[in-house]
């Protein structure tokens, strides 16, 4: 069967486009550095990078909620930490005011040391992070403890605890009331250390040794409460390194679909390159014999 001049210009006009879009694509993933940007390019694989990207959404996200429990519990624990060396000076100077040797006026300025001792616990006990009271539950747009008349310090938060999200149905709590540790459950130290102040400036012996053994039941309710923190900042740091290796999994997967082999792409921008040339050459043949023929 005879082929029309008509019917070679054809086929190699289409040759020629079909080549040219070759060499846009693969100069697209040169410049891109992606294979798949589009769902024409790659439908499965496209679709996976979107499931991959949601699901790695996620895990930054649960990563952000680690941070902020991560502070909150960090700085829970150095006031804690500073609680505890707080109540440890004041037993040691109400060991000093139990000597018999020990005048009432001496007493009267141990009990000031103490006084402004409770107002340091008091200002732990109101520590804040990011304007938010870490010790309030979860009211934390206002100080948990006020100081009031005689001593009495009062508290205004609450019992509720907060747990954040830290993957799939797993959650972990970030929040530790003051009535936990500085009101409660076994010892309410701002009472005790008030109690103590009163035996101090009445010259009460007996008081002053009762309020040496409620500051040790003091310090360790405190470190009860420590060791519960220790644990929860444990956990979040396990977390933390699982959802850092699943982060960076999914980028790996991310890359495997999405991203363009640049050493393939060359090759196929270099061949399509010269396909260019040679069907161009063709089809300047092929015009100018169809032109004599004309011509003719």
């Amino acid at each position: 069967m005879r082929v029309a001049d008509s019917q070679i210009m054809g086929l190699l006009t289409g040759n020629l486009g079909r080549t040219r879009s070759r060499m846009f694509a693969a100069q697209e993933q040169l410049s891109t550095q992606k294979r798949v940007s589009q769902p024409s390019q790659d439908p499965v694989a496209y679709g996976q990078v979107l499931e991959e990207r949601a699901e790695q959404s996620r895990v930054r996200q649960w990563g952000r909620n680690v941070l902020f429990g991560s502070q909150r519990l960090e700085l829970a624990d150095r006031m804690l930490s500073q609680t505890s060396s707080v109540l440890t000076r004041i037993k040691e100077l109400a060991v000093q005011a139990r000597s018999d040797t020990v005048s009432p006026e001496n007493r009267q300025a141990i009990a000031q040391e103490v006084r402004q001792l409770q107002r340091h616990v008091v200002q732990l006990a109101n520590s804040e992070i990011n304007g938010q009271a870490i010790f309030g539950g979860t009211r934390t747009d206002a100080a948990p403890y006020v100081l009031g008349a005689g001593d009495t310090v009062t508290y205004q938060g609450n019992t509720e605890t907060q747990s954040i999200a830290v993957g799939e149905g797993v959650t972990i709590q970030v929040l530790i009331p003051g009535g936990e540790v500085f009101s409660g459950p076994t010892v309410n130290l701002f009472d005790d250390i008030r109690d103590l102040l009163t035996a101090l400036e009445a010259n009460d012996g007996p008081g002053i040794e009762t309020g040496i053994g409620r500051m040790d039941q003091a310090v360790a309710q405190v470190t009860t409460v420590q060791g519960q923190i220790g644990g929860l900042v444990n956990r979040l740091e396990t977390t933390q390194a699982w959802l850092d290796q699943s982060d960076t999994l999914l980028s790996q997967t991310i890359s495997e679909n999405e991203d363009a082999d640049l050493a393939r792409a060359i090759t196929e921008l270099r061949l399509q390159e010269v396909a260019l040339e040679a069907t161009q050459a063709t089809l300047s043949r092929v015009f100018e014999t169809s032109l004599l023929k004309f011509l003719r």
